[in-house]
């Protein structure tokens, strides 16, 4: 790879990982915002999910401008946005506002990864792509677990000072996007018929997985962070507690990616569909922050992870075989996983108001168990892993001449 593709990788990579910080970022100040504001639980769950919510439109204006103006400026323009909604979020009157200044910044999310990932598939010799995409990822994933850190820095220090250090950061990220050339045109692929999308059972139950896990984890980083602060749990504490989740998922991620490249999907799906199930149906019952962060931890740092990997290899290795182009998937990704968790925030915020915190986990969890039956069905009629099939002389033609799928840890070993 040359020096400016290096560079320009090294670029996608601190993007992403800064995005994916301020996505996490608000787990923390729920707590705080709520006490601020007097704000109500379904208050505070709109408030989680008005980012995710950006993330829709963000994502379709992001592919749509990508493939007119360029994957660049769509970076710039996801770039300049987040510099626009960050500073004065620090310093939000109201629930309202900041609701409006979250919203804005889940459209630059769209814009940023609509462009930073169409950018690095363009440049990446196909011999390397996967580590490529497994490098940015990673990234990505790395900045899940910096995110709550920032949000406990703001709750000690203040949200204006930390904010507008913030958005000073995504004003130099702007200046150093500006400096790298655009990619040709012609490398960032085309595309494939929604139809032929929509005939895959495959493409089918890996968009659901991922909208449902998307919806588990704005429902629980919703619920939990408020849970915790009733039993008197600081926000440090709830902080620190999201904080060693993300670590936990970033150790695991890899070589769950490593199982699925090796042995298929079927188990990390099963494993983690039931695993996630059973640890949903048991966090209602501590009554006390330590268990509760424990389990808080567990899972969504545990089979949560499992699932979350081997449902996007699902998907995306359907989406190789009928011809997409992979940026087109990572669309597609997106707006399964904005889908999700601007719906699971405010849905289990407002149930949990009229019952209790124990009906939306609850129902999340029998959602997993009932998702088992067609992701059965699918795998026992699917493919086998990879690595065994590509032994076997039996790869397709879609899979040596498309894209590779989006799952780190599985593309990433099938390179090495």
């Amino acid at each position: 790879m040359q020096g400016t593709d290096r560079s320009t990788v090294v670029l996608i990579r601190v993007l992403l990982g800064f995005e994916s910080v301020l996505y996490s970022v608000v787990a923390p100040l729920l707590p705080h915002y709520a006490h601020q504001f007097g704000a109500s639980k379904p208050a505070i769950g709109v408030l989680a999910a008005a980012y995710p919510a950006g993330m829709l439109p963000g994502s379709l204006l992001g592919g749509w401008v990508a493939t007119r103006t360029g994957v660049r400026r769509t970076t710039v323009v996801g770039l300049v946005l987040f510099t626009a909604s960050i500073a004065p979020f620090g310093f939000g009157s109201s629930i309202a506002v900041l609701d409006g200044l979250r919203f804005v910044q889940g459209i630059a999310c769209g814009y940023i990864w609509s462009g930073g990932l169409a950018w690095v598939i363009a440049i990446a010799p196909r011999g390397q792509r996967g580590e490529v995409l497994g490098s940015v990822l990673a990234s990505a994933i790395f900045g899940t677990l910096l995110g709550p850190v920032l949000g406990t820095l703001a709750v000690a220090a203040g949200t204006g000072i930390v904010f507008v250090g913030v958005g000073v950061v995504s004003l130099a990220l702007t200046a150093w996007t500006v400096r790298h050339p655009e990619p040709p045109r012609a490398a960032l692929g085309g595309g494939t018929s929604p139809r032929a999308l929509a005939a895959s059972p495959a493409f089918v139950v890996g968009f659901w997985l991922i909208l449902l896990v998307a919806c588990t984890i704005g429902a629980t980083e919703t619920l939990l962070p408020l849970r915790l602060a009733r039993f008197g749990t600081s926000g440090i504490a709830i902080g620190v507690t999201f904080i060693l989740a993300s670590l936990l998922s970033t150790l695991l991620a890899p070589g769950i990616g490593r199982m699925t490249d090796r042995r298929g999907n079927a188990l990390p799906l099963i494993a983690g569909l039931g695993l996630t199930a059973v640890l949903l149906a048991l966090l209602p019952l501590p009554q006390t922050g330590l268990p509760l962060a424990v389990l808080t931890v567990m899972t969504l740092g545990g089979p949560l992870t499992a699932s979350t990997t081997a449902a996007m290899s699902l998907m995306t290795d359907a989406i190789e075989r009928v011809g997409a182009a992979l940026a087109f998937g990572t669309m597609l990704l997106n707006l399964a996983w904005g889908m999700g968790e601007t719906f699971g925030a405010p849905a289990a915020a407002t149930l949990s108001r009229a019952t209790s915190d124990a009906v939306p986990l609850l129902l999340l969890a029998a959602a997993m168990l009932l998702t088992l039956a067609p992701v059965v069905r699918v795998r026992l009629g699917g493919d086998a892993p990879r690595a065994a099939t590509a032994s076997a002389g039996g790869a397709s033609s879609d899979d040596s001449t498309h894209a590779p799928a989006l799952d780190p840890g599985a593309r990433s070993s099938s390179r090495a």
